[in-house]
């Protein structure tokens, strides 16, 4: 399940947060010493900035990336070496994980309010066209995730999203076995539906954060707007609230599972990628 989008400024400064379960550790490194490059290349997707706007932007966004380096970085390193010594007990609880899981909920939240008042100055001083630019290429987004993920058959759904997690896991466990492959299969089928909860809520946030976008120029738009980033949970749905819920606890318990059932080649693999990680975060200097 994935955040609802808005502008690429707050999800590619997540990169590397999000990057630390699902990418390999050199890209993770290669990504994070070109996030000043990055982001203004990715905010191009959504709209395009004027000279007097990418000069107001750039020692914003450096000013977020040194506090990100420096606040948050260190907390990704602890938080690995911490998963490491977990990653050393035979059957890590569901639980155990959960808790774990949820400390990356904080780096986000941490991020999200860092970088708020720059989204609120960066959006208030948006043209008429850079609105519209905006609004089409999320619908654009909008169109082509639905076309992959919701319009397929709900079998087709489920097998994909089986596929994509043994794609992500075998790059830090190596060949899956019967046991693990049937883990997955169970947990694809016990979030079947997902999808359209997603979208739907995605959309539904989007709606929101249009409205508040229509009425920059108002003085309750930083409030607004503030809310839309820092509070994304006031605007969801009870049903995808609910399914939220269930999505992280079934994932924690996936992921027991998964190392219950590792042999100690798989269990050396990941111990060893998950150090690898850790010594290139805590080389990178701010």
């Amino acid at each position: 399940m994935s955040l609802p989008h808005w502008p690429h400024l707050k999800s590619l400064l997540l990169l590397i947060a999000l990057s630390l379960l699902v990418t390999a550790c050199s890209r993770v490194g290669l990504a994070y010493r070109n996030l000043d490059w990055l982001i203004p290349w990715r905010l191009d997707d959504y709209l395009s900035l004027n000279r007097e706007q990418q000069a107001w932007l750039k020692p914003r966004l450096q000013a977020h990336l040194d506090w990100h380096c420096s606040s948050e970085l260190p907390r990704y390193v602890d938080w690995l070496q911490r998963s490491e010594a977990l990653l050393e007990q035979p059957s890590p609880s569901a639980s155990q994980l959960s808790e774990q899981f949820a400390e990356l909920d904080g780096a986000l939240e941490r991020i999200s309010g860092a970088i708020t008042p720059t989204a609120i100055e960066l959006l208030q001083g948006l043209s008429p066209r850079q609105v519209a630019e905006l609004y089409s290429a999320m619908d654009e987004a909008n169109r082509e995730d639905r076309q992959a993920f919701l319009e397929p058959p709900l079998a087709t759904q489920i097998s994909q999203r089986t596929t994509r997690m043994q794609q992500r896991l075998r790059p830090w466990l190596g060949r899956l076995n019967a046991a693990q492959q049937a883990h997955i299969a169970e947990w694809a089928h016990s979030v079947a539906g997902q999808n359209r909860l997603w979208l739907d809520n995605r959309l539904r946030w989007q709606t929101a954060f249009r409205a508040a976008v229509d009425a920059r120029r108002s003085a309750d738009f930083p409030a607004r707007l503030t809310r839309l980033l820092q509070e994304r949970e006031s605007v969801y749905e009870a049903d995808y609230r609910a399914a939220y819920s269930r999505s992280r606890q079934a994932l924690a318990e996936l992921f027991s599972d998964l190392l219950a059932s590792a042999d100690s080649n798989q269990r050396e693999r990941l111990a060893a990628r998950l150090r690898a990680l850790r010594r290139e975060l805590a080389r990178l200097a701010c």
